[in-house]
């Protein structure tokens, strides 16, 4: 225990005062004044430069800051927050790779024969050889331009995940890979599988490994190998090009669409080994596509949510009248809900007159437009296939959104959260079949709708993106005559002989008040 004789009378003693120290088990002490505060401005010191430290990151993590965002983020794992979301077997069927492994994350360095990617790692040497070879270069040239590039291409991924490899390693990796994944595309938009041996159960798993967020090459590796290649077919060259190569990554992307394989086939692009074709949207895109996205997932993202829509040329002064028709005391109840929404489903949408249509235009899939106007309001979306690749695509799109780096305004979240919006039941699935809006090849509509209530579990969707739509939706069910109109509408004009039926009753009575009135006319004259 420690002492100080004369404690009360410290701040008033002359210097030197002596101070008596005793310490259990020791000798007793004696420190001048000066010394001790000597010694207590040493500890304060020591622990001010321990803490200076820490307050230090402070500064450091402002300036630059951990989750600093930009248009291509790092190549990552999957975010902590959505994997625990599901057990451990969804989490390797939704974001690891089943047959392929594509990059450093999932790579193995010596498969053995009980791994379920040996005949996948055989299968891209013999894809990357052959890929090689059509280039009319050497192996080596191939090696020595992406080793010459490997400091820039680790640099796209979690420098945690790349750090275990060295570069020739990683080169090595980049160039298998590289190779296998684009000759792999231009056999697939080709069709020429047969030509390589290639097995149905093997392509089919590969093609949902590349997609993958964990699975991901950057696209500038992509770019390097296409550049070994000639900008044109020439006979002294290798038989492909450069454009050929380019235009079937677009083809691929494009073939990968969520959307009915109706509509892919009506779009489908022509592709032989000297031209190609392109459908109108993709020359639309072209400008947006100019633009190197981060690697092939993202690359699918930007198809699927497409330019921001353009206004539609509408009557304004027609849509104000009905705004303020539909607005007025006449029409609605309760107060305007701007900020939420009431209505939970298809069915009760249904109920309030509301159709829906499958778009005719194959634009982006979050494209939905709600028209108001008159007396068949119509909720129009562009259609999905919902197929076992379905939920594997949007999770890791997802997952791609929510990356810390990734600057984006979460539209394929915000979207699918609207579907769940809608869905809620198999009833509802089957009016959105019934419609043209979903196409299900998962199974029964009570799958599809467990597909979507699952994905859509916990999200965080962009509140801003739909609320004007939901606004507009919540103010026509708030309209008093919805319910009837549509009660009319379904039991009167449920087909269209029912119609002809109603058409031919207004014509019947019309002409029977014409036949009664010229009676009636013949009559007064007769007795004047």
């Amino acid at each position: 225990m420690t002492t100080f004789p004369g404690e009360q009378n410290m701040h008033h003693a002359p210097a030197p005062f002596l101070f008596e120290i005793r310490l259990p088990g020791k000798a007793e002490v004696t420190v001048k004044q000066a010394d001790l505060r000597n010694m207590a401005f040493e500890i304060i010191q020591i622990t001010t430069d321990e803490e200076s430290k820490k307050l230090m990151l402070l500064e450091e993590a402002a300036t630059n800051p951990l989750n600093a965002t930009s248009n291509k983020p790092l190549i990552q794992k999957v975010a902590y927050r959505l994997r625990t979301r599901y057990n451990d077997e969804e989490r390797k069927r939704f974001f690891e790779p089943i047959s392929v492994t594509i990059g450093p994350l999932h790579h193995e360095r010596d498969p053995k024969s009980d791994s379920p990617f040996e005949r996948g790692e055989k299968f891209k040497l013999q894809l990357a050889g052959t890929f090689i070879k059509k280039s009319g270069r050497t192996k080596e040239d191939f090696y020595s331009n992406v080793k010459k590039e490997i400091n820039s291409l680790k640099k796209c991924y979690d420098p945690n995940e790349v750090e275990k490899w060295n570069d020739e390693e990683l080169a090595w990796m980049f160039l298998v890979d590289g190779c296998a994944l684009l000759h792999f595309i231009l056999l697939d938009m080709m069709d020429k599988w047969k030509e390589v041996g290639g097995k149905n159960d093997l392509v089919a798993f590969a093609k949902l490994d590349l997609f993958l967020l964990e699975n991901q090459l950057p696209y500038k590796l992509l770019e390097i190998l296409i550049g070994m290649f000639p900008e044109v077919p020439s006979e002294e060259g290798g038989e492909n090009s450069q454009k050929e190569l380019k235009d079937s990554i677009t083809k691929f992307i494009d073939k990968s669409f969520l959307s009915p394989v109706e509509q892919q086939l009506q779009h489908r692009i022509q592709v032989d080994s000297h031209h190609q074709i392109h459908p109108p949207h993709l020359e639309q895109q072209k400008q947006e596509e100019e633009k190197e996205p981060a690697h092939l997932l993202a690359l699918l993202r930007k198809r699927l949510i497409g330019t921001k829509a353009k206004e539609k040329g509408k009557d304004k002064k027609m849509d104000i009248l009905w705004e303020k028709l539909r607005n007025s005391k006449l029409c609605s109840y309760g107060a305007k809900s701007r900020h939420w929404h009431t209505f939970r489903n298809v069915k009760e949408l249904k109920e309030k007159g509301i159709r829906f249509k499958a778009s005719k235009e194959r634009g982006a899939i979050t494209d939905i437009d709600f028209d108001d106007r008159f007396c068949m309001p119509t909720l129009t979306l562009s259609p999905i296939l919902v197929d076992v690749a379905t939920m594997p695509k949007l999770l890791n799109l997802i997952a791609y959104e929510m990356c810390p780096d990734f600057k984006n305004e979460f539209e394929i979240t915000s979207y699918v959260s609207f579907l769940d919006t809608l869905i809620d039941s198999r009833e509802d699935v089957k009016e959105l079949r019934d419609a043209g809006v979903l196409r299900n090849e998962l199974g029964s509509d009570k799958d599809v709708a467990v597909l979507f209530n699952k994905i859509s579990d916990k999200l965080v969707p962009n509140l801003e993106i739909h609320l004007e739509l939901k606004r507009r939706i919540q103010d026509h069910c708030n309209i008093i005559w919805a319910r009837d109109a549509a009660k009319i509408c379904h039991t009167y004009f449920r087909s269209p002989w029912s119609f002809i039926v109603f058409l031919g009753v207004i014509a019947g009575l019309v002409m029977a008040a014409l036949q009664t009135y010229n009676s009636f006319k013949e009559t007064y004259w007769l007795e004047r």
